[in-house]
């Protein structure tokens, strides 16, 4: 980077080698209110009080006393803006401090024009005339002398002082810039990161570019087909082609036996079952409850498993399976031919058939 100057006086953060800028403003803004509201209250006061001055004094301290109120409400404005980074703020202050520091420039220059042409025959006349005494003559003669001297001193120093002020309310204020121009950019920056990008779908908060390229890097390259994927297609039901006219035309599965699964229809109550089939073989299944409690076993078929008893409360599309042989159960007793024989009193009594 080349080098500035404008970069080497108003391009700082600190004043004094260490000192931020933000606490020499809040100084300087603070001492401006104390001091310029002094001279302000001197000013007019001593324009209210003294009507005897003429023209042109009172336009001067009129003139000065209104340049002395805009200084003390501008330092407020620079204090405020100071203490929580108002930019508008110190904007003005910085301003109005330049603009002060130039009147006082002003003014310094026309009292050291007067002073430097204010001849020594002047100067010895106005001595004699106020001292009688010669050695007390040349004495008054020396401190004029003097006194043009220690004016200009104190001029210059007033002037620097006031100038390094400007220069550390300048620097603060181009800080205040850098700094809100940078959370700026950093806000459009994230904005620009969660746009979504002009081929993509997504919104993506880091680089396009370097996600590819980590993907292409990372992993292999995604599989394409020149077709497009249909899950009906790659995943086809068998049963989907076949006539639905009942369960006789879907094939027969074995709800008893452990090997193979059910199809997926079987859980959800699919295929080609119909509420009166439903309803029949509810019945049948409940009748079938009923006998086993009632006998506590099967006739001449063997326990069924958990697996084998959820494959047959299962329903599939095949319809209702068969039901499981059990004992019939008679509603009346059974008679034989040859009924026993029937005593009373340790007689035998003779059949009916007998009689």
């Amino acid at each position: 980077m080349p080098f500035s100057y404008r970069e080497l006086f108003f391009g700082g953060t600190q004043f004094c080698c260490c000192l931020p800028v933000r606490a020499g403003v809040i100084t300087m803004s603070l001492l401006g209110i104390i001091l310029s509201g002094i001279l302000t209250i001197i000013l007019w006061y001593e324009v209210a009080s003294t009507p005897d001055l003429t023209s042109g004094e009172r336009t001067g301290f009129v003139l000065a006393g209104l340049l002395e109120t805009f200084l003390c409400v501008v330092s407020i404005l620079g204090f405020v803006g100071a203490i929580v980074r108002k930019q508008l703020f110190v904007r003005i202050y910085a301003y109005f401090i330049y603009v002060h520091f130039f009147i006082n420039v002003a003014v310094a220059a026309y009292l050291l024009w007067l002073i430097t042409h204010f001849t020594e025959s002047t100067a010895t006349k106005a001595c004699e005339d106020t001292i009688k005494n010669t050695d007390t003559q040349q004495q008054c003669i020396g401190i004029l002398q003097i006194a043009r001297g220690v004016y200009f001193v104190v001029a210059a120093l007033v002037l620097l002082i006031e100038m390094y002020g400007a220069i550390i309310v300048a620097r603060y204020l181009n800080q205040i810039q850098r700094e809100k121009r940078t959370a700026r950019n950093s806000r459009m920056s994230m904005g620009y990161k969660m746009a979504p990008s002009p081929h993509s779908e997504y919104i993506s908060l880091v680089d396009t570019s370097r996600r590819t390229s980590q993907f292409s890097i990372s992993s292999p390259e995604p599989y394409t087909s020149p077709r497009e994927f249909n899950p009906y297609e790659e995943f086809t039901d068998p049963y989907r082609n076949q006539s639905h006219a009942g369960p006789s035309v879907v094939r027969e599965f074995d709800f008893y036996s452990s090997e193979g699964g059910l199809p997926i229809e079987a859980g959800y109550g699919g295929g080609t079952w119909t509420h009166s089939e439903i309803s029949v073989e509810e019945k049948a299944r409940l009748q079938q409850s009923t006998a086993d409690i009632a006998d506590h076993q099967f006739e001449n078929g063997p326990s069924l498993s958990e697996e084998q008893q959820r494959k047959r409360d299962s329903k599939s599309p095949a319809g209702p399976p068969p039901l499981m042989r059990t004992r019939d159960t008679d509603d009346l007793p059974r008679y034989s031919l040859n009924d026993p024989p029937r005593t009373y009193d340790g007689q035998t009594l003779p059949h009916n058939s007998e009689l």
